[in-house]
């Protein structure tokens, strides 16, 4: 028997019932499965593939990465006997997606633009830890500013503002005495012939 000819027992009837049954199950199951949210781009309508944990089918983001491999390129493993080719497709398939993106902004408008980049500052490579906590940072940075833009005056107590009139007067006073001592010393100009 040569490799991948059915044996005996999968050639059988008994095997073929079995195996009819399953699909038949399957198939059944399947149509009730969660779909694809994606978009299909020849008519725009919804993906049917089955969606994964994260909503999307195997081609619209389900391999996209977790954790610290999070929309970071994963490299063919070194092991295999067609690494090289696999890397090399790799590569290529990189290159093509960074020309692809400068074609797309490229395009954008300004105001496009500005969201495009708004986008990728939120949604950075790397562990989910590290995510959290620069949204964490510029939530707090964000708090921050809307506290200094809207932080009113305090009421002055009286002892304060009698404080700062006493204060407002000695610098009045002390730029007056600055103002005599400059025009004492200062020297007569006679010209060039002194």
């Amino acid at each position: 028997m040569k490799k991948g000819e059915p044996n005996s027992w999968q050639g059988s009837t008994q095997w073929r019932m079995i195996s009819r049954e399953a699909i038949r199950k399957w198939n059944a199951k399947r149509a009730s499965l969660p779909k694809c949210g994606a978009r299909r781009k020849r008519d725009g309508a919804s993906c049917m593939q089955l969606a994964g944990e994260n909503g999307r089918c195997y081609y619209h983001g389900l391999r996209t990465g977790k954790g610290a491999k999070y929309h970071v390129h994963i490299l063919p493993n070194g092991d295999a006997p067609d690494f090289e080719a696999k890397l090399h497709r790799k590569l290529r398939q990189i290159e093509r997606d960074k020309k692809a993106q400068a074609k797309r902004r490229a395009a954008m408008n300004p105001e496009q633009l500005a969201a495009h980049q708004r986008w990728h500052e939120t949604h950075t490579p790397g562990p989910a830890a590290a995510r959290a906590n620069k949204r964490q940072d510029r939530q707090q940075a964000k708090e921050l500013r809307q506290r200094i833009e809207n932080d009113k005056p305090r009421p002055v107590s009286p002892e304060l503002a009698e404080l700062q009139a006493q204060v407002a007067a000695l610098e009045e006073r002390r730029a007056h005495y600055l103002r005599l001592a400059e025009e004492q010393h200062q020297p007569e100009d006679n010209g060039v012939f002194d």
